[in-house]
């Protein structure tokens, strides 16, 4: 099928939105429209569409759909990126220390710096491309903005071609980062993720989980709503109750029972943000104990919910900040 849709100027656009339902004064809908586009203000239309009596998602806004509530949305999307990128530094910053130090453990920082070093790794030489010295046709060395990187390798790029690997951490992307993890060797998998509090398959998933949340963050995407096409691994323990239930008559998250009924398991929205909050705030536990991290997400959710935006569509149940791993 080809796309036919045409280029439609500001006005047009304005134009376009009024017509199906939105309330907006038009100066300002065609500012927010020029500093956002209307591809990504749309995405945050479609919790107003209407719904056809089949069921199928309409052009048109419910009633009542203002330019000021659907800018909510669009306002909170972006405090939760903060957010998540926060806490994800965090453990980026923490996982970059335990790797240069368990991978340097009795042997050269330069031992990494080999293709052989991950033979599961196809292409890994070549993710090293950062912390590799630079060299012009002249054989002069290009220099690469970062003063230390610049500073090794005048001073020692006689001798090595590679940053060692407490400094080569610090140039790598957090992908070539949680690959580095993922194809350590088992003992050092093990040595992390128990400094964690959690096993290596668990660890594994919560990386890679965290990478794409990472990759959506920097590039702006919305992240409130999305359903993730891979979901982290909710491996029960006593630490880790995914399949807990809120029990209205206990008044607290418990383990289900025959008897004993609840509702909100973490597992009903295992491909929401839902638990990649939970998952930060577990690491940031063991990472950072002293964090407030979670208040000023729970700040901007409870804020999030008085304007009115619905928290069930983040796989968030209710009393969720009461959950044994939240609190």
């Amino acid at each position: 099928m080809e796309y036919l849709k045409p280029h439609l100027s500001i006005d047009q656009q304005v134009e376009l939105l009024t017509q199906r339902g939105l309330a907006a004064d038009a100066d300002l809908l065609a500012s927010r429209l020029k500093s956002v586009g209307y591809y990504r203000f749309s995405a945050y239309l479609h919790p107003f569409r209407m719904r056809a009596p089949e069921g199928q998602l309409m052009e048109h806004f419910v009633p009542g759909t203002t330019l000021e509530k659907v800018w909510e949305y669009y306002l909170f999307d972006r405090k939760l990126r903060f957010l998540m990128m926060d806490a994800i530094e965090r453990i980026e910053v923490a996982l970059r220390s335990h790797i240069s130090f368990h991978h340097t453990a009795g042997q050269s920082p330069f031992a990494y710096a080999s293709a052989s070093y991950f033979p599961a790794w196809k292409g890994y030489i070549q993710n090293l491309e950062r912390v590799h010295i630079s060299k012009n046709k002249s054989g002069n060395l290009i220099p690469s903005g970062k003063d230390y990187v610049d500073h090794f390798f005048n001073t020692y790029g006689d001798q090595h071609d590679y940053l060692p690997l407490w400094m080569a951490v610090g140039e790598m992307e957090f992908g070539t980062l949680v690959y580095f993890y993922t194809h350590s060797d088992k003992a050092i998998r093990k040595a992390i993720a128990s400094e964690w509090k959690t096993d290596t398959a668990t660890l594994d998933s919560w990386l890679n989980s965290l990478r794409v949340l990472r990759n959506d963050c920097a590039h702006h995407a919305r992240i409130w709503n999305k359903t993730f096409l891979s979901s982290p691994r909710m491996h029960n323990t006593p630490a880790l109750p995914w399949n807990y239930v809120y029990s209205e008559k206990a008044l607290k998250w418990v383990k289900p029972t025959a008897s004993l009924a609840g509702s909100g398991s973490l597992r009903e929205a295992r491909s929401s943000i839902a638990p990649l909050l939970y998952i930060c705030r577990y690491l940031l536990r063991q990472i950072a104990p002293t964090s407030k991290w979670h208040l000023r997400v729970q700040d901007c959710l409870f804020a999030a919910q008085q304007k009115g935006i619905n928290l069930n569509k983040m796989g968030l149940p209710e009393h969720w900040s009461l959950h044994p791993m939240w609190v």
